[in-house]
Parts: C-alpha cells; structure tokens; sequence
C-alpha cells in the first residue's frame, strides 16, 4: 500500500488484504472490469502493475455488501465501516 496525496493505493492482493477475508484479488479486478473503481497503470514489464484506490474499493465492497442481493455479510473491515 502507498499513499499518494493523502490517498491510499495498493495492488489488487493488497486491497483484498486490508478490506477483509471474503474479499479476493479477482473480486477486486472484478470491480474494476464492471467500473465500480479504476486503476492507475505502473508502467513495467509485459502489462505492468495497476494501482488501485483503497477508499473507492472500499465504497464498492460497501455497496456490496448492503445490497439486498446475494447471501447477506456483515461488514468487518474498518474501511468499510466508514
């Protein structure tokens, strides 16, 4: 995780690590892909790194979690108690 101007950044893993045990890595590409959140590209090798804003996964895993499809989760991670 980084923060750039006050905002906190991380990997896909490092996303699905800070909001919780039922999040995944390719939940949070998931949402990207569906365009709940973006992504920064790291330039690199081959695709690169992308960057991830923890408050907008956040909101998105809160969303998620409240709406009324799907099986209910309770909401267990600070980030998204906010």
């Amino acid at each position: 995780m980084i923060p750039v101007s006050g905002v906190w950044y991380g990997t896909a893993e490092e996303i699905a690590a800070e909001l919780g045990p039922d999040v995944t890595a390719d939940r949070v590409r998931d949402w990207a892909r569906r365009g709940l959140l973006g992504g920064v590209n790291q330039p690199g090798r081959g695709r690169g790194t992308t960057w991830y804003r923890l408050d907008e996964a956040a909101a998105a895993e809160r969303s998620t979690r409240t709406s009324t499809r799907g099986r209910r989760r309770k909401l267990d991670s600070p980030w998204l108690a906010a």
